[in-house]
């Protein structure tokens, strides 16, 4: 009788392996669609909000140098590019193509549009991963609510307006960034931050510093290097450094940080901000945070690297500014810190919605609704009435957070979420209609819209011959860029740091003040009289001098000092351009 020896069967003992990270969202053909209608919406909404306009706003900074590229008679002589150019060289080459083949209107709403688009896809692949049954609703709502978000987060203006600006551009190109890492779809985060750099040098910074700290993230996850990310972060801090090196933006901090104080206090001087811009601010931070939600196992470390590190640093910052501790709250403004809610705004949205598309359980969903309810309402409440810089301009108030909150309970009764969705944006815009926020309009793509302004500075470019340079009120803000004529200084085109700063201080001093930017209030220059402005105007070289409507009374002082009329009041626009006696 034989034995048959059978062996054991061998154990083999491993380590516990790390979760696997959640396969990404597959691209569908429905996804452009999704992102185009995401763009095309947006950009109805923004329209209908503010109103599509190029030739005003910060335009009037912006444009200047580009204009002069292509037609050397514009702006000649300006003290402006002269002594401090922005840092937006690529805007400046959008410019100068659009102006040189008659084009500029077409460019700048392109460009716009370019913006919308990276938005629109942005929201489309993170609706793939975070709403995966609700892909269309989601790019709907997420749409809508981001079109009625507040335009200014402590400090920083939000990318959701319309007009075609690098800050606009950048951050609609972070958001595709930031959505294109948490997607795992590396080679357009490296495209997106690549252009942010382009487009926007501070942004750009911004964008690097969320790639490493993406690397780190994704390194501890899946315990290798992401080189293509580390290369692209190497690629976006060169061009960041080229820029800051070929345009600077600041002499140094303590330069940059008394700008802020005396000419820009609602984008980095927190001390001057009312109590309600800072809840406002902080809730909107407090619901990007909430965005945590939908970022499944696997993918929290870099909701800790794209979320939750930014709100620190801009937490952190605003409150050593509002505190002013000492180097701390200089070096916040100086690195200009505020930079970083660009980040945090388009997530702040998705943080809203975590009641409705978190991929988690309902009772947790049920807990999420009146956190978000508190939230919204510190972030959107802030009334009309109040003297809150930008902020004010919200609008809509409670009613829209009602409208959303009643229609927000419906998701927890086995409702399907596109009638929950669709019962939110009936809400949503039925509030902002009846309140008046969304108008139609007409659509208007003409550089300057104003069509008597634009009149009028063809007019003075007929009378006042290249290089020669206009002596204005300090609050004229229209007259360089609609006249094409350098101007001796006003409110709107400053230095940033160095010797011309000081120059530039010392030349609103000389008409009424820098007190004045901030005040709105003419008073002071309205009260220097025709001798004085007369030897102003020698001492800065302007040969022309441009009287407002409040200050046409002193004309004939002026032509008592040997000043001569070159341009009457035409049209709605009542200014007189006389002609000094040494021209």
């Amino acid at each position: 009788m034989s034995t048959t020896l059978i062996a054991a069967p061998r154990v083999e003992h491993r380590e516990p392996e790390a979760p696997a990270p959640p396969v990404r969202a597959r691209w569908r053909p429905t996804t452009p669609v999704q992102a185009v209608i995401s763009a095309a919406l947006l950009g109805l909404m923004l329209h209908m909000r503010y109103g599509y306009t190029a030739g005003t706003g910060d335009h009037l900074v912006l444009s200047a140098l580009g204009l002069h590229w292509a037609d050397p008679t514009k702006f000649a002589g300006d003290w402006v590019i002269a002594n401090a150019p922005q840092p937006h060289w690529l805007f400046d080459v959008v410019t100068w193509a659009g102006a040189s083949t008659g084009t500029l209107d077409a460019v700048y709403f392109g460009y716009w549009c370019l913006g919308l688009l990276a938005f629109g896809f942005a929201t489309a692949i993170l609706a793939r991963a975070w709403a995966p049954r609700a892909t269309w609703s989601a790019t709907i709502v997420v749409t809508v609510i981001g079109a009625l978000t507040p335009w200014w987060l402590l400090g920083t203006g939000s990318p959701m307006l319309a007009i075609a600006l690098p800050g606009v551009l950048s951050g609609f190109l972070i958001y595709l960034a930031v959505a294109a890492l948490v997607t795992g779809r590396h080679g357009l985060a490296a495209f997106a931050a690549v252009a942010t750099a382009l487009v926007h040098v501070q942004q750009g910074a911004v964008v690097g510093v969320l790639l490493l700290a993406a690397v780190v993230a994704l390194g501890v996850r899946d315990r290798r290097v992401h080189w293509l990310l580390v290369g692209t972060a190497v690629v976006v801090g060169g061009i960041v450094a080229g820029n800051l090196v070929a345009r600077p933006v600041a002499g140094d901090t303590a330069d940059f940080a008394k700008v802020c104080t005396e000419l820009i206090p609602y984008h980095c001087e927190a001390t001057s901000w009312i109590p309600q811009l800072m809840w406002g601010g902080f809730a909107l931070v407090g619901l990007a945070l909430l965005s945590v939600f939908h970022f499944v196992r696997g993918t929290r470390g870099l909701w800790a690297a794209l979320v939750l590190l930014p709100a620190i640093g801009l937490t952190a910052g605003v409150l050593v500014d509002r505190f002013d501790v000492p180097t701390l709250g200089v070096l916040a403004q100086g690195l200009n810190i505020y930079r970083l809610d660009v980040v945090l705004m388009p997530l702040a949205v998705w943080g809203v919605l975590t009641p409705v598309f978190a991929l988690t359980a309902a009772w947790k969903r049920l807990l999420l609704l009146p956190l978000v309810g508190a939230l919204a309402y510190f972030a959107m409440g802030v009334k009309e009435t109040e003297p809150a810089y930008p902020f004010a301009s919200t609008n809509g108030g409670p009613w829209i957070l009602v409208a959303a909150g009643a229609m927000l309970i419906g998701c927890f009764l086995l409702v399907p979420r596109f009638l929950v969705v669709a019962g939110i944006l009936t809400g949503l815009i039925g509030s902002v209609v009846v309140a008046g926020v969304l108008t139609w309009r007409p659509l208007d793509t003409r550089f300057i819209p104003d069509t008597a302004l634009r009149d009028w500075g063809q007019a003075v470019e007929r009378v006042v011959p290249p290089g020669n340079q206009l002596l204005v009120p300090p609050l004229a803000l229209y007259v360089r860029l609609a006249s094409g004529r350098g101007v001796v200084v006003d409110c709107k085109n400053g230095a940033y740091g160095g010797p011309a700063t000081l120059d530039y201080e010392a030349r609103l001093t000389a008409l009424g003040g820098v007190d004045q930017c901030g005040s709105q209030d003419p008073g002071k220059y309205n009260s220097l009289n025709a001798l004085q402005l007369t030897a102003i105007a020698r001492e800065y070289g302007a040969n022309y001098l441009v009287l407002e409507q409040s200050q046409a009374w002193q004309e004939s002082a002026y032509v008592a000092e040997g000043w001569t009329v070159v341009l009457r009041p035409f049209n709605s626009v009542k200014n007189i351009v006389i002609k000094a006696p040494w021209a």
